[in-house]
């Protein structure tokens, strides 16, 4: 006995509504290029979210200056993948993953040195994550206009690692 879940076009393109809301599309669908958008996301928005905090609990400048980078470029990134996700019919999450929410939550209890360097780990984390995400991604992609967009931010992603390495 087979199990099968039929969604109209319109519910899988658009993203369906679950029961707490709507969902992204990668939530009802495998498609490798919807999936990687949603990854690439979740990454961005987690970059975001924890660079607000460290601009709120960190009094170290390096650190401050790479949160206020991270904000801008990942701003960024995320405006131009929305933009290339809206074509597509793709629904985009509109929050990080609940790990990164969890990791988020962890620094939230943090302070002084102990929080720079659990942003400076989650940063290091994240971008090394993201740019082996992408280096797979471009391996096996199909949409040519997805996989434009991760050979432009591969680079980024990797100076970005580089630069969280750096931190202190």
């Amino acid at each position: 006995m087979t199990l099968s879940l039929a969604l109209p076009t319109a519910a899988v393109a658009g993203g369906a509504a679950g029961p707490l809301g709507p969902v992204s599309t990668a939530q009802v669908s495998n498609d490798t290029d919807v999936l990687f958008m949603e990854v690439a996301t979740m990454s961005n928005l987690t970059e975001i979210q924890t660079s607000r905090l460290a601009l709120q609990k960190s009094s170290n400048a390096e650190v401050r200056a790479f949160a206020q980078m991270m904000i801008t470029m990942h701003t960024q990134a995320q405006a131009e993948l929305n933009a290339l996700a809206a074509q597509k019919g793709v629904r985009l999450a509109d929050k990080p993953g609940a790990d990164q929410r969890l990791l988020y939550n962890r620094l939230t209890t943090l302070s002084g040195a102990a929080f720079d360097a659990a942003y400076k780990n989650v940063q290091v984390n994240g971008h090394k994550m993201t740019l082996d995400l992408i280096v797979t991604y471009r391996s096996f992609g199909t949409d040519p206009q997805v996989l434009a967009y991760a050979a432009k931010t591969q680079p980024v992603v990797a100076a970005h690692l580089a630069e969280a390495q750096e931190l202190p």
